[in-house]
């Protein structure tokens, strides 16, 4: 993106942060940063999980003080910033959540923000028109009156940022915001963003992951690991091969599958005609040991339902699973089936709950004594083994996963699933809200996976993941699986296109 705006413009920087340092105990989490946010821009400020973004953005919203450092909004500055001075000057803050109801209208959710009168006061009617007008202004197409659980995620975000300008938000700070989107719906979330900007909103795009739209969207370009400002400067000399490198410190390559197993012999499963309402129909889908089958398809085609019910986490009408030859009526009973949600917050791991405890959740087998009682000593001895093989970051396996980063609860969630030693793992988007680092990880721990003979269903929303971890990739239109294609005959834009065309047919 290039801003319209004159570089040579007097106007002071709609944010700018200097010498910023935060200490949590012993943890430096910044370390003398420097940000400076130029009006009607948009700048990306880019680290791996655990780098210090989520902390400086809280800084910034007024939700922690600095230890040291100014913090100057519209060239004043505000010392020991509070979440009302925050508000005051114009800043907004849209965390990954949105922090939206879904049983409300849009107008309603609109009105219901912190420099707008109280919802009770402005009702009905007396809400579609600052509604309207904040919507008109982002070029959303979308109905105040609709209810916002029948929106899609791209339109809650829409929703979102309406809400922020509703009320005066000069200064947006939005959280991972492409991270649950399709390509279609990032492009449409981004034209509305550069629309607000040349309005003179000023925008932080906090990111840790999908490193293209960084390239696609920002101004500028701040770099941040380790709680210290690594790079900054115009988003015209950054690419996201330089991004990698700059918030990993190696150089992070993009590999493709080579070790593949051939089809040979009898699948590890066998799905025959499965069929679920209009969600999907006569699924017939082969895993063998040692591949990686990928599933591809536009949000709500139905493959994440298909793998629903290959794990028996939903019920289908009259069809067939078959494991290792043996017909079976429900796979949830089999532990030889292991799924990994793409929500691990609220599907797969118990936030609560010590690091421990989730990894031996699913492998309370392995963990009796002769008596059939659960040992504490082996429920310990292999979280602590888990630990080590997945490099799960904690300085003890008795801490709360809540305490962890999103790399690090992810492989606590694939410890949980690997630890009773399936022989078919489905995953489903087993990236989603983690670093670049992390995600290389996961890839070739998924890698490792299938060359240790285990069968894995890898669905994925993201092209570059299919093409990092499968042999083959399914393309799932309107709930039937259409045609499967090598993964070494496909491209990133090949996968798009096949998606798109499908729609266009």
């Amino acid at each position: 993106m290039t801003s319209d705006r004159d570089p040579a413009d007097t106007e002071p920087p709609a944010i700018e942060c200097r010498e910023i340092s935060k200490a949590f105990g012993s943890v430096q989490a910044l370390d003398s940063v420097n940000l400076v946010l130029r009006r009607g821009a948009v700048h990306a400020l880019v680290g791996e999980n655990g780098s210090g973004k989520s902390t400086l953005m809280k800084i910034i919203a007024g939700a922690h003080a600095p230890d040291s450092g100014q913090i100057i909004v519209n060239g004043t500055e505000i010392a020991d910033i509070t979440p009302r001075d925050a508000l005051n000057s114009g800043v907004r803050v849209i965390y990954q959540d949105l922090a939206l109801f879904p049983n409300m209208t849009v107008a309603e959710n609109i009105a219901f923000e912190g420099g707008n009168p109280p919802l009770s006061k402005a009702p009905g009617k007396r809400a579609i028109l600052p509604a309207s007008a904040a919507l008109a202004r982002l070029g959303a197409n979308i109905a105040p009156s609709t209810r916002l659980g029948d929106l899609s995620t791209a339109e809650r975000q829409l929703v979102a940022i309406a809400r922020a300008i509703s009320s005066d938000g000069e200064i947006i700070l939005m959280d991972e915001p492409t991270a649950a989107l399709t390509q279609d719906e990032i492009d449409s979330l981004l034209a509305s963003v550069r629309t607000l900007a040349a309005s003179g909103v000023s925008f932080i795009f906090f990111i840790s992951h999908k490193l293209r739209e960084v390239v696609d969207i920002a101004d500028d370009v701040s770099v941040i690991r380790d709680g210290r400002l690594i790079a900054t400067g115009p988003a015209s000399e950054f690419d996201t091969d330089r991004i990698s490198f700059l918030m990993t410190g190696n150089q992070v390559v993009n590999v493709r599958r080579t070790e593949v197993a051939a089809a040979d012999g009898e699948p590890a499963l066998r799905a025959v005609g499965l069929s679920l309402g209009t969600t999907f129909q006569q699924v017939d889908l082969e895993l063998y040991p040692g591949r990686i089958y990928g599933l591809s398809g536009l949000v709500g085609c139905g493959k994440n339902s298909i793998g629903l019910a290959i794990a028996g986490l939903i019920p289908t009408e009259p069809g067939r699973l078959v494991l290792h030859g043996k017909p079976i009526r429900s796979a949830r009973r089999h532990r030889e089936i292991q799924y990994v949600p793409d929500d691990r917050l609220t599907e797969g791991l118990f936030l609560d709950w010590s690091i421990a405890e989730n990894v031996v959740a699913s492998s309370l087998a392995e963990t009796q004594n002769r008596a059939h009682l659960l040992s504490s000593v082996r429920q310990k001895s292999l979280a602590e083994d888990w630990q080590r093989r997945l490099s799960i970051k904690t300085p003890t396996i008795a801490s709360p996963v809540s305490s962890l980063s999103g790399g690090n609860q992810q492989r606590v969630l694939l410890a949980k699933a690997l630890a009773p030693r399936p022989s078919v793992m489905i995953f489903n988007n087993p990236t989603v809200g983690v670093d670049v680092g992390s995600r290389a990880a996961i890839h070739d721990l998924i890698r490792a996976i299938a060359n240790d003979g285990t069968a894995v269903l890898l669905i994925s929303d993201e092209p570059a993941e299919l093409l990092a971890t499968s042999d083959d990739v399914g393309f799932v239109v309107a709930g039937r699986l259409r045609e499967t294609h090598p993964a070494d005959e496909l491209t990133e834009e090949r996968i798009i296109d096949i998606n798109q065309s499908e729609v266009v047919a």
